[in-house]
């Protein structure tokens, strides 16, 4: 009798160990997104170069706008739904991940400015080098300027921590991912490659463990602070915009 209640104990803890195992082996992962594009290497030519590019925007002037990431670019949201293109120095990411209505309609209603316009992958070569392939684009659109902008987003186990390289799903409501989001854009003129200002701005979330119970509730709160940061980016754009001008219409 004690035989077979040795037994039965024995087999019991083996499937408790079987139990934990299977769940350890189904904890799901989100692997971020991965970063942002070089605007510096896109748009980097000689010294001399830079210094003969002159404005050369007539106004009210047309505006392309269009989102840039690092080479092969991919996140969750993209890979069901689609929306990115290029191969070489960067992907353009023609699916609006994050760009509400409200904040391109706020553009297009700013002094001088005649339109918004999207890029489509249509106007573009499937190599993707440098700023010189979206301004032949914007110039077949007849836009004047491109607005050119990107997102670095890093997942952290707090503020200090290194990036996190994947997050684990239902974690402890005790656990906090903070989601950092730095947002950075280059205003160019499309006929010379004259770069009108560089903006950049910041935001971060903290997110309960417990809140991260699946991929589409993860990607959501990714794309809630880059929705933050892309706010504020059209804000600084705004409070920008009337210096741009007045530099165009001088020439210089």
């Amino acid at each position: 009798m004690k035989r077979i209640s040795r037994q039965l104990a024995i087999s019991a803890a083996c499937l408790g160990l079987c139990a934990i195992g299977l769940l350890l082996s189904g904890c799901a992962s989100y692997i971020p997104p991965s970063g942002r594009a070089d605007l510096t290497g896109i748009t980097s030519t000689s010294m001399r170069e830079s210094f003969a590019a002159k404005p050369a925007a007539g106004f009210p002037a047309g505006i392309v706008a269009v989102r840039v990431q690092a080479p092969r670019y991919r996140s969750y949201y993209t890979e069901h739904e689609g929306g990115t293109y290029g191969d070489g120095r960067y992907t353009v990411v023609t699916a609006r991940e994050v760009e509400d209505d409200a904040d391109l309609e706020r553009l297009r209603k700013l002094p001088d400015v005649s339109g918004i316009i999207g890029i489509s992958r249509l106007l573009l070569p499937n190599t993707l080098q440098s700023d010189r392939e979206l301004r032949d684009a914007a110039a077949r659109l007849k836009a004047d300027m491109v607005l050119l902008y990107t997102f670095e987003t890093t997942f952290h186990d707090n503020d200090r921590a290194p990036v996190l390289t994947k997050v684990t799903l239902g974690l402890s409501p005790l656990n906090r991912i903070n989601i950092h989001v730095t947002a950075s854009a280059l205003v160019i003129d499309t006929r010379t490659g004259f770069i009108y200002g560089a903006l950049e701005t910041n935001e971060k979330k903290d997110v309960m463990g417990n809140n991260l119970i699946s991929l589409d509730a993860v990607d959501h709160a990714r794309r809630d602070v880059e929705k933050a940061a892309f706010k504020s980016l059209v804000g600084e754009f705004e409070k920008t915009w009337p210096a741009i001008v007045e530099r165009a219409k001088k020439g210089a």
